[in-house]
């Protein structure tokens, strides 16, 4: 049943997310990349509060905590690379794919642009 009702809400969201995008009346290749960048962030959001964000809202056993800047420089200039597979083979304190066995490489590749979005300034 759960599952039943998070499969509504992501169809909810993504289509708040396309119609936030039409009604722009942005060019149509412009709006296909938000489009595609308004899913990404929707599902990114999704997967981390459903997997992530138990560890990386508290810093439990040393994850990097969101909002924390000095948490994920070192991280982010590893590149994405590095990350989605630390995220896949797990890490001390991490198990592999952070316990989201379910999730494609495509989510958790969201899930840590979500996160990194949140705690490093623009």
């Amino acid at each position: 049943m759960k599952d039943l009702f998070l499969a509504i809400r992501i169809g909810g969201l993504l289509l708040a997310a396309c119609g936030l995008v039409a009604c722009g009346g942005a060019e149509r290749e412009g709006a296909a990349a938000t489009t595609a960048d308004a899913t990404a962030e929707v599902l990114g959001e999704l997967t981390y509060r459903r997997f992530c964000f138990s560890c990386h809202a508290s810093g439990a056993a040393g994850a990097p905590r969101v909002g924390q800047a000095s948490a994920w420089e070192a991280r982010v200039a590893a590149g994405m690379d590095v990350m989605l597979r630390h995220t896949i083979e797990g890490m001390p304190g991490m198990p592999p794919r952070g316990m989201c066995r379910q999730c494609s490489d495509d989510e958790l590749r969201d899930a840590i642009t979500y996160m990194v979005e949140r705690s490093l300034p623009n």
